[in-house]
């Protein structure tokens, strides 16, 4: 094969794992309805948490946070056992906990989404800048809006339009944690531009060996 072939090969090779890389993760802004569970995974998100909405999620969250961890966390929310989550939001993990206060209104705007969260209060997210109304869980209308009580004895409250859930087992809350656009399966373009530069290297010495 022609050196001019073979640096041909490379660099298509290049552009084909750089494209790959960069589509591996599923990483939405703001809050996303209709969402298929295929589009979660092979995002890169791996499940680390789900119960019907009926089930208490602790006063702190702990019985989530306690079996999720990771760089990036998501929240969902869908009919139970369905393959269409209905909401969901994502963020990097500290925001989706960042403490907001417990019996405020206040909100934590990150990746698209204003988050809230605090012990025995509320933990959720909606759109940004239209504004929460929290009585432990927000009551305002509005399809991009999901609460999770963290008060003891308290389920869920609401996916979207779907609300007064705290005692419902027809609507789950599903967790999902990634660390984000790893590269630690798929080599670096640069690592492959070496590793070719190494190549053709070797190929013209070996070319003008042959023609001596």
């Amino acid at each position: 094969m022609s050196i001019k072939k073979f640096a041909a090969i490379l660099c298509l090779l290049g552009s084909a794992v750089a494209s790959n890389a960069n589509a591996a993760f599923y990483n939405p802004f703001g809050p996303q309805q209709n969402v298929t569970m295929s589009t979660i995974l092979d995002g890169g998100w791996t499940e680390c948490y789900s119960a019907t909405m009926s089930t208490f999620v602790g006063n702190s969250a702990q019985n989530v946070l306690s079996q999720c961890s990771g760089g990036y966390l998501m929240m969902a929310g869908r009919a139970t056992g369905s393959d269409v989550f209905q909401l969901l939001a994502e963020t990097t993990f500290s925001d989706a906990t960042f403490n907001t206060g417990t019996g405020t209104q206040n909100v934590h705007t990150s990746n698209g989404s204003d988050w809230y969260f605090a012990s025995n209060w509320s933990w959720g997210f909606t759109d940004v800048g239209s504004g929460v109304s929290l009585n432990e869980c927000d009551g305002k209308s509005g399809a991009d809006r999901m609460c999770l009580h963290t008060v003891n004895g308290a389920g869920g409250y609401r996916i979207g339009n779907n609300t007064g859930l705290n005692g419902s087992t027809s609507f789950e809350k599903v967790f999902f944690v990634s660390n984000g656009a790893s590269q630690a399966e798929v080599p670096e373009p640069a690592t492959i531009a070496m590793f070719g530069l190494g190549l053709l290297g070797l190929a013209a010495v070996r070319q003008r060996s042959t023609k001596k």
